[in-house]
This record gives structure tokens, sequence and C-alpha cells, in this order.
């Protein structure tokens, strides 16, 4: 009975056994995972580095996209305008304005939303150099509108002048005029010009103007009013008289029909021919004297055709 009390009591402790040894594996097993997050957060924060670097990136790319959509509709505006014709009253300092406000609200976003540490100085140039280009465009656009618009208004100047003259302008008048064309020039575009534009295109501008003022009497225009001018002083040259006395011969050949049986019967017709500056004169006629004597060549009858020379004798006193 003692015996199998004891294989009982035995029997009854053989269980506490293992859980002396799960005991034992859970300390030990406490004590390796007390040592394991150490590693675990340094391999994570080595990790983390990246996505942060990442994060950084996509923010200042984010920014950029961001500050281009907020002067997308003042940009959408202008290129209408532009495109239109028209030109943006004092677009030089508006451009200015609008590029310096972009880049410092883009800086100020940068350091509020990333931080002091990050830069984003390759997505703060792109921004700038995107934004000048498209303020460059505009520029270039109105530009070549007040070009165009000169050009017209310095051909219709000179034309103008060369019509109250009466004649083709000289050089001093051409370069009056192509000088006043340039100051407007530079008047106009200046209020349009950028800082950062360099180049206001005065040069391209000048030579065409030039070209033009040197080359307006090549013109449809100006050939049609000198060609009018020539035939105005042709037809005026026969109506001058110039003052004093002037003595004009003009020798012609008459040609003469003497038929007889009508007496002394003279018929006489004149018609001016040719150009209207140097007039020529025919003059029919017919004589009839067929009956007379020929005293000059001593003959009873006169011939029945005969030519005889004339001259005709003008004299005028202006």
């Amino acid at each position: 009975m003692a015996f199998q009390a004891w294989r009982g009591h035995e029997s009854r402790r053989r269980p506490c056994a293992p859980s002396a040894l799960t005991v034992l594996c859970l300390g030990v097993l406490a004590v390796a995972t007390w040592r394991v997050p150490g590693s675990w957060a340094s391999v994570r924060g080595a990790g983390a580095a990246e996505p942060e670097g990442e994060v950084t990136v996509s923010g200042c790319e984010s920014l950029r996209r961001e500050h281009m959509k907020m002067v997308e509709p003042r940009l959408l505006k202008w290129e209408r305008a532009t495109a239109e014709g028209r030109t943006i009253l004092n677009y030089g300092n508006q451009a200015n304005r609008l590029l310096n406000r972009t880049l410092t609200s883009f800086d100020r976003a940068v350091r509020d939303k990333l931080g002091q540490a990050v830069s984003c100085a390759e997505e703060r140039e792109a921004l700038s150099n995107l934004l000048q280009t498209q303020l460059h465009s505009f520029f270039l656009v109105q530009r070549s509108s007040i070009e165009q618009a000169l050009y017209q208004s310095l051909k219709k100047n000179l034309l103008r002048k060369m019509r109250r003259k009466h004649r083709e302008l000289n050089v001093k008048e051409k370069l009056k005029l192509l000088h006043g064309a340039m100051k407007e020039y530079d008047s106009q575009v200046g209020e349009l010009l950028p800082a950062f534009v360099e180049n206001s295109e005065r040069d391209r501008a000048e030579k065409r103007l030039s070209e033009l003022q040197w080359g307006i009497g090549d013109t449809p225009e100006a050939k049609e009013m000198m060609q009018r001018w020539k035939m105005e002083r042709l037809r005026q040259m026969p109506m001058r008289q110039s003052k004093g006395i002037s003595v004009s011969l003009s020798p012609g050949l008459r040609l003469m029909l003497r038929p007889g049986g009508f007496g002394n019967f003279q018929l006489n017709s004149r018609r001016q021919v040719g150009p209207i500056h140097n007039p020529n004169e025919i003059s029919l006629a017919v004589h009839n004297d067929g009956n007379v004597m020929d005293v000059y060549n001593k003959k009873p009858k006169p011939p029945f055709i005969k030519f005889q020379p004339t001259i005709g004798v003008d004299i005028s006193s202006g």
C-alpha cells in the first residue's frame, strides 16, 4: 500500500517536470526575445533611411507640380491673349512678379513641409526654367505683333509723305521716319521685356524696318503713284509757258491736189497726232487753182499733185 501510494504520488508529480522545463525554455526564450528587438530596430532604422529619402524626392516633385498648377490659369489666360494678337499691359513687370512669387512660395513650402535640411534645388531650377521658357515665348509673340504693327505704320507714313510731296522721298526723310518707328519699338517692347530676357530682338526689327524704308519705291503702291505723277507731268508740259518772248519753228510738208473746173476753191483740214508732250500736225488741203498758170515752174497749168514744203513760225510772250 505504501509502494502504491508512493507510485501514485510519483505519478501525480511527473506531470510537473515538464512544467519546470517549460518554465526554463520560456526563460531562455524571453532572454532571446529581449535581445532581438535591438537588432530589428537597427535594421528597420537602416532600411527606413531609403524610404525617407524617396519621400523627400517625391515631396519636392510634388511641390513643383503643385506650384505649376497654381500658375496654370494665369499662363493660359496670357496664352489666349497673345494668340489673339493682343499685348498684355505692363507684361514685363507682371512676368517678373509671377516668377519671383512662385519661387518664393516654393521655397517656403519646402521649409514648412519637408524641413530645413531639404533644399529641392533641382526641382526649384526645373520650375524656374519652365516658367521662364513659357513667359519668354509669350514675350516673343507680343514682340512680333508690335513689329508687324510698326511695319505697317511705317509703310503707311512713307507712302503718305510721298503722296503729299508728289515725289520719291530722299534719304534724310526716310531715316527720320525709321528712327521714329524704332523709338516707338523701344518704348513698347521695353514695357513687355521681363528681367530674365536678355535679347529684345531689336536688331531683327531694325533690319526689317530698314529694308522697308530703303525699298519703299519698289512697292506696288509707290510704283503706281510715281507712274501717275509722270503722266501728270507729261500732260502739263505743253501747257507751261516760259517767261519772255519765245519763237518756235515747225517744218512740214504739204500735199496739194489741184483739180480743174471749180475756180478758186480751197479746203484745209488739220489734225494733231502723236504723244501729248510732242504732238505732230497733219494738214490736208485741196487747192482748186488748176486753171492758173504755174509761175514758178513756168508752165501754163500746174501739176495735178504737188508737194509743197512749209514752215510754221510760233511767236509767244509770257
